[in-house]
């Protein structure tokens, strides 16, 4: 008795955990691998499972026998329950069109415009401390018509000058700003007033390309005609690049903005200052040279032909040839040859030189201021010491330079050319 109740006593240490925890936890408690059960409690564990009836299904056979006291049996303790939450009613879909997109507008075709520096537009509304320099001078080093307009309206003096003396439009004309001088001009910026350098504005444009200054300058009020002052400063003859130039304005006296054109090769200067009335027969009042020679010495003879009142785009091209190897020349119009004669050309030691020229002048009856010999029909070459003239003809060179021709040919050659026409000397 004492050894069953052992047995019994061990079974229930083992199988009263696994009871409670399958009705607390929901499942069996698994045996650690370590852990053994006794011989005798498993073979009471099987007697156990072989002793075991499958409950019926009759409620009679349910009933427990009189006289059997009952166990009460833990059960788990519940929560209570919840309440059943409301679902929200379902949201009824309603079918939304999307809108449909608009065209696309069409793309503005791309134009180009320059760029701007934005310190420009800060510098009209934060100006800088610019010292005793004036405001509109540093409108003008911007080239900013619009500004010098804004300063103008406002009541700025167009001709304020710095404490140097240099006014806002000799200022703009030094550094070529066409909008500037443009902008002080129609504001009442005076162009006959000088500055620091003592030389009238005009006659500083002329030292610089730039014909539409020079346009505005004179439709302002400006005289073509007017001269250089002299002495001229040095820091004008800085700017003067051609040598010719700049010694006749260190040398010479009365130099006109049409002889600094003609010296510098501007065709477009010449241009403009002639149609405005400048007079090619304006000198130095020194050494007497004319805007044609300063022309000349460049050997720019385009300019040349328009500072004689040709107008060699429109007019029919006269030539006169000089060949110095065949010893003769000839005259075309429009390409074709009209006359022709032999020639006698410059001796050695006084050979005439190849090249090409324009006659500067005529003369029907000249007489040589070298040697003093007539020279009939004489035809000046770019304002030099050589021509063409009537003469003794060998068919050879026998001259001091210049192009004899028979005394007819020479008289007709006379006849068909003008001054202003071209002569080329080739070998």
């Amino acid at each position: 008795m004492t050894g069953k109740s052992s047995v019994i006593q061990t079974l229930f240490a083992w199988l009263l955990p696994l009871i409670v925890g399958a009705a607390v936890g929901g499942g069996i408690l698994a045996f650690a691998g370590g852990m053994s059960m006794p011989a005798p409690a498993l073979q009471v564990l099987a007697s156990l499972s072989l002793t075991r009836q499958v409950p019926s299904s009759d409620p009679a056979a349910l009933t427990l026998p009189p006289n059997t006291p009952t166990a009460p049996v833990a059960t788990p303790s519940s929560p209570p329950p919840k309440p059943p939450v409301e679902q929200p009613p379902a949201a009824v879909e309603v079918a939304i069109t999307p809108p449909k997109p608009a065209p696309a507008p069409k793309p503005k075709p791309w134009q180009w415009t320059p760029l701007r520096d934005s310190v420009e537009e800060y510098f009209r509304t934060h100006l800088p401390d610019l010292g005793m320099l004036p405001v509109i001078q540093l409108a003008v080093m911007y080239n900013d018509e619009e500004w010098i307009s804004r300063l103008v309206a406002g009541g700025v003096n167009p001709d304020e000058a710095t404490p140097g003396g240099d006014t806002p439009l000799c200022a703009a004309i030094r550094l070529g700003a066409t909008g500037a001088v443009r902008a002080l001009l129609y504001g009442g910026a005076d162009p006959r007033l000088m500055n620091f350098e003592k030389q009238p504005p005009i006659t500083l444009a002329s030292l610089r390309r730039g014909s539409d200054i020079l346009h505005a300058l004179i439709a302002a009020g400006a005289d073509p005609n007017t001269r250089f002052n002299h002495p001229v400063a040095k820091s004008v003859l800085e700017r003067v690049t051609i040598k010719d130039l700049r010694h006749y304005l260190e040398v010479d006296r009365g130099l006109t903005p049409l002889i600094a054109c003609a010296s510098r090769g501007d065709v477009e200067g010449a241009a403009e200052l002639l149609k405005a009335g400048a007079k090619a027969s304006l000198c130095t009042t020194r050494y007497k040279r004319y805007p044609i020679n300063f022309a000349a010495t460049q050997g720019y003879l385009f300019l040349m032909r328009i500072i004689l009142g040709r107008q060699p785009e429109s007019e029919p091209r006269i030539l006169v040839t000089v060949d110095l190897g065949k010893q003769r020349a000839w005259v075309t119009k429009e390409g074709q040859v009209i006359d022709s004669c032999p020639v006698s050309t410059g001796r050695a030691g006084y050979a005439t030189p190849a090249g090409r020229y324009v006659i500067t002048d005529k003369h029907r009856s000249w007489t040589s201021t070298l040697y003093h010999v007539s020279m009939p029909f004489f035809m000046r070459l770019n304002c030099g010491a050589i021509g063409l003239h009537s003469g003794y003809v060998t068919g050879r060179p026998a001259s001091h330079g210049c192009i004899r021709l028979p005394y007819d040919k020479a008289k007709k050659f006379f006849e068909i050319t003008r001054v202003g026409d071209e002569v080329q000397i080739i070998q």
